[in-house]
Protein backbone atom coordinates (compact mmCIF):
# COMPACT_ATOMS: atom_id res chain seq x y z
CA UNK A 1 0.00 0.00 0.00
CA UNK A 2 2.77 2.41 0.95
CA UNK A 3 4.70 1.52 -2.20
CA UNK A 4 1.69 2.17 -4.40
CA UNK A 5 1.03 5.51 -2.71
CA UNK A 6 4.70 6.51 -3.01
CA UNK A 7 4.75 5.46 -6.68
CA UNK A 8 1.60 7.48 -7.46
CA UNK A 9 2.96 10.49 -5.58
CA UNK A 10 6.24 10.30 -7.53
CA UNK A 11 4.38 9.92 -10.80
CA UNK A 12 2.15 12.91 -10.04
CA UNK A 13 5.18 15.04 -9.16
CA UNK A 14 6.96 14.03 -12.36
CA UNK A 15 3.90 14.86 -14.47
CA UNK A 16 3.52 18.19 -12.69
CA UNK A 17 7.14 19.13 -13.36
CA UNK A 18 6.98 17.90 -16.95
CA UNK A 19 3.88 19.92 -17.83
CA UNK A 20 5.18 22.99 -16.02
CA UNK A 21 8.41 22.97 -17.98
CA UNK A 22 6.94 22.39 -21.41
CA UNK A 23 6.87 25.36 -23.75
CA UNK A 24 3.81 26.54 -25.58
CA UNK A 25 3.75 25.69 -29.25
CA UNK A 26 4.87 28.56 -31.49
CA UNK A 27 2.10 30.60 -33.07
CA UNK A 28 1.21 30.01 -36.71
CA UNK A 29 -0.80 31.99 -39.24
CA UNK A 30 -0.87 32.58 -42.98
CA UNK A 31 -0.72 36.38 -43.04
CA UNK A 32 -1.84 36.58 -46.67
CA UNK A 33 -5.06 34.77 -45.74
CA UNK A 34 -5.45 36.91 -42.62
CA UNK A 35 -5.19 40.05 -44.74
CA UNK A 36 -7.72 38.70 -47.24
CA UNK A 37 -10.17 38.18 -44.38
CA UNK A 38 -9.48 41.69 -43.11
CA UNK A 39 -10.04 43.24 -46.55
CA UNK A 40 -13.63 42.04 -46.43
CA UNK A 41 -14.24 44.29 -43.39
CA UNK A 42 -12.35 47.39 -44.55
CA UNK A 43 -14.52 50.24 -45.84
CA UNK A 44 -11.70 52.39 -47.27
CA UNK A 45 -11.74 51.65 -51.02
CA UNK A 46 -8.47 53.46 -51.72
CA UNK A 47 -6.08 51.02 -50.13
CA UNK A 48 -3.12 49.27 -51.73
CA UNK A 49 -0.88 46.32 -50.97
CA UNK A 50 2.82 46.87 -50.33
CA UNK A 51 5.70 44.69 -51.48
CA UNK A 52 8.90 43.66 -49.72
CA UNK A 53 10.70 46.52 -51.53
CA UNK A 54 8.57 48.96 -49.49
CA UNK A 55 9.61 47.63 -46.09
CA UNK A 56 13.00 49.26 -45.62
CA UNK A 57 12.34 52.70 -47.18
CA UNK A 58 8.89 53.16 -45.62
CA UNK A 59 9.22 51.39 -42.28
CA UNK A 60 12.90 50.67 -41.68
CA UNK A 61 12.18 46.94 -41.56
CA UNK A 62 14.95 44.77 -42.99
CA UNK A 63 13.39 42.11 -45.27
CA UNK A 64 15.95 39.62 -43.87
CA UNK A 65 14.16 39.88 -40.49
CA UNK A 66 10.82 38.95 -42.04
CA UNK A 67 9.56 35.39 -42.51
CA UNK A 68 6.24 36.59 -43.99
CA UNK A 69 4.21 39.78 -44.05
CA UNK A 70 1.10 41.43 -45.40
CA UNK A 71 0.67 45.19 -45.70
CA UNK A 72 -2.34 47.18 -46.84
CA UNK A 73 -2.26 50.97 -46.62
CA UNK A 74 -4.26 54.02 -47.66
CA UNK A 75 -3.03 55.24 -51.05
CA UNK A 76 -4.33 58.82 -50.77
CA UNK A 77 -2.35 60.09 -47.79
CA UNK A 78 -5.52 61.65 -46.36
CA UNK A 79 -6.57 58.67 -44.26
CA UNK A 80 -4.67 56.99 -41.47
CA UNK A 81 -5.62 53.45 -42.49
CA UNK A 82 -2.57 51.21 -42.34
CA UNK A 83 -2.45 47.49 -41.65
CA UNK A 84 0.97 45.89 -41.25
CA UNK A 85 1.23 42.23 -40.26
CA UNK A 86 4.60 40.54 -39.78
CA UNK A 87 6.01 37.22 -38.78
CA UNK A 88 9.64 37.71 -37.89
CA UNK A 89 12.39 35.21 -38.59
CA UNK A 90 13.18 34.91 -34.86
CA UNK A 91 12.60 36.56 -31.47
CA UNK A 92 15.33 39.17 -31.95
CA UNK A 93 13.93 40.17 -35.33
CA UNK A 94 10.42 40.35 -33.83
CA UNK A 95 11.71 42.85 -31.28
CA UNK A 96 13.23 44.99 -34.04
CA UNK A 97 10.03 44.89 -36.08
CA UNK A 98 7.90 45.76 -33.06
CA UNK A 99 10.16 48.75 -32.42
CA UNK A 100 9.83 49.92 -36.05
CA UNK A 101 6.04 49.56 -35.90
CA UNK A 102 5.97 51.57 -32.67
CA UNK A 103 8.08 54.25 -34.35
CA UNK A 104 5.61 54.30 -37.25
CA UNK A 105 2.67 54.59 -34.85
CA UNK A 106 4.29 57.57 -33.09
CA UNK A 107 5.10 59.18 -36.44
CA UNK A 108 1.43 58.88 -37.40
CA UNK A 109 0.45 60.48 -34.08
CA UNK A 110 2.63 63.51 -34.80
CA UNK A 111 1.42 63.83 -38.39
CA UNK A 112 -2.28 63.53 -37.56
CA UNK A 113 -2.62 65.35 -34.28
CA UNK A 114 -2.85 68.86 -35.76
CA UNK A 115 -3.62 68.15 -39.41
CA UNK A 116 -6.13 65.29 -39.38
CA UNK A 117 -7.97 65.42 -36.02
CA UNK A 118 -10.64 62.88 -37.03
CA UNK A 119 -7.98 60.42 -38.15
CA UNK A 120 -6.02 61.11 -34.94
CA UNK A 121 -9.08 60.20 -32.85
CA UNK A 122 -9.29 56.91 -34.75
CA UNK A 123 -5.54 56.29 -34.31
CA UNK A 124 -5.78 56.65 -30.54
CA UNK A 125 -8.00 53.54 -30.42
CA UNK A 126 -5.42 51.47 -32.33
CA UNK A 127 -2.10 49.99 -31.27
CA UNK A 128 0.99 47.94 -32.04
CA UNK A 129 0.84 44.34 -30.86
CA UNK A 130 3.34 41.52 -30.55
CA UNK A 131 2.64 37.86 -29.93
CA UNK A 132 5.73 35.65 -30.12
CA UNK A 133 7.35 36.23 -33.52
CA UNK A 134 4.24 38.03 -34.82
CA UNK A 135 3.94 41.81 -34.74
CA UNK A 136 1.17 43.99 -36.10
CA UNK A 137 0.10 47.59 -36.51
CA UNK A 138 -3.59 47.89 -37.30
CA UNK A 139 -4.91 51.42 -37.86
CA UNK A 140 -8.45 51.49 -39.17
CA UNK A 141 -11.94 52.67 -38.24
CA UNK A 142 -12.74 48.93 -38.17
CA UNK A 143 -9.92 48.30 -35.68
CA UNK A 144 -11.95 46.08 -33.32
CA UNK A 145 -13.14 43.78 -36.12
CA UNK A 146 -9.70 43.58 -37.71
CA UNK A 147 -8.01 42.94 -34.37
CA UNK A 148 -10.47 40.10 -33.75
CA UNK A 149 -9.65 38.54 -37.13
CA UNK A 150 -5.93 38.85 -36.35
CA UNK A 151 -6.19 37.27 -32.90
CA UNK A 152 -8.43 34.45 -34.11
CA UNK A 153 -5.95 33.57 -36.86
CA UNK A 154 -2.93 33.13 -34.57
CA UNK A 155 -2.99 29.49 -33.52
Amino acid sequence: MKRTFLFLLTLAAALFLWTGCSKAAPKEADLTKVMENMKQKITNTQMMDLSSEDLMPNYGVDPKDVKQFAAYVDSTGTKGDEILLFEASDDSAAGKIEEKLSDRYHQKEIEMKDYLPEEYAMLEKCKVERDGNFAALIVSPQFEDLEQIYHNSLK
